[in-house]
């Protein structure tokens, strides 16, 4: 049963990683992202994708530990499954810049125990950029949220409530599992 249940949490951890590195809309992300930030315009859009797809990545570990936590479930191998997925993705040496930029996502995510994990990612990626996501037009103003930025946090609400419901609609497609978890929890 242990063995079933892994399994059919690493596959619904490898069909959300899936979801996240789906590139479908990267393009009109980039282009709208553009279109609020100026400065990004001189960054071509593969070198945005180079800094922006591993972010989703660690975006996607802070979203299933969030799943975990709404679905009280406790087993730590098992919430570990995600991570450990991503990981494999960078198993080539050829693949050592994206896991270096995926652990500094990672790690801006966690950096700040004050801070939202989303927040510390997003602000993270917007140095990578070049960006910065306060604007302070003069001298004694205390600066407000850049657009760009907000449109990034948007679109990074849009990408959990997808990647949450996902997880739910695998979590309860899968009685057995509640099942298990429930008489665990009793």
């Amino acid at each position: 049963m242990v063995e079933n249940k892994k399994q059919s949490f690493q596959k619904c951890a490898k069909a959300l990683i899936e979801l996240v590195l789906a590139s479908e809309g990267h393009d009109l992300i980039y282009r709208e992202f553009c279109a609020l930030e100026p400065r990004l315009k001189s960054a071509a859009f593969g070198a945005f994708c180079r800094e922006y797809v591993p972010a989703k990545l660690a975006l996607g570990c802070v979203y299933w530990v969030g799943c975990w936590a709404h679905h009280r479930i406790e087993d730590k191998d098992l919430k570990n499954l995600y991570f450990k997925e991503v990981m494999s993705l960078f198993e080539s040496p050829k693949s050592l810049e994206e896991a270096t930029r995926f652990s500094e996502s990672l790690y801006a995510s966690n950096a700040d125990k004050e801070q939202s994990p989303v927040l510390g990612v997003l602000v993270h990626l917007f140095h990578k950029l070049g960006l910065e996501a306060i604007v302070k037009p003069g001298d004694d103003d205390a600066g407000a949220l850049n657009a760009g930025f907000h449109f990034m946090m948007q679109v990074s609400e849009a990408l959990k409530i997808v990647f949450e419901a996902q997880f739910d609609d695998f979590f309860y497609a899968n009685e057995d599992l509640r099942i298990a978890d429930m008489r665990k929890k009793a």
